[in-house]
């Protein structure tokens, strides 16, 4: 059975679950939902793949580049990158959820940087919400 947006939502809102999983079988209707839907809770949203498929390190650490492009060059790294997002706390209501709605093709061509992503978007989660009260969800099409 399907979740509807208000029980994934909830998920969302979990201070314990950094990382949100959402079946494949999710309905494209579901994805194009939910960033309004995160929205009006108060979480800006990154999606990271909503101009096209990310397929390696080199792909996901240039969108990332859009998200941050404020601070300074993260340079092409994910210790990088983690001190970007971290600076990116306090500019919302209730914290940040970044979309990866296919994350196939990185898993399937480079499964060593979907994992550092995923350790380094849980460790900005657990510091933005020690420090701010305020949530980095990575929500993620398993």
């Amino acid at each position: 059975m399907i979740p509807t947006l208000e029980q994934i939502m909830g998920r969302v809102d979990d201070p314990e679950t950094p990382v949100v999983w959402l079946d494949p079988v999710m309905p494209s209707e579901f994805w194009q939902a939910l960033p309004d839907g995160l929205r009006s809770r108060g979480y800006r949203v990154f999606h990271i793949d909503q101009h096209g498929v990310v397929e390696d390190r080199k792909d996901l650490l240039a969108r990332f580049d859009q998200l941050v492009h404020t601070q300074q060059p993260q340079g092409h790294d994910f210790e990088s990158l983690k001190r970007c997002l971290l600076a990116l706390a306090g500019d919302c209501e209730r914290g940040w959820a970044v979309l990866f709605s296919n994350p196939d093709p990185l898993r399937q061509d480079d499964e060593e940087a979907f994992e550092e992503l995923m350790e380094v978007l849980e460790l900005v989660h657990e510091s933005i919400y020690e420090i701010h009260m305020k949530s980095f969800k990575f929500v993620v099409r398993d």
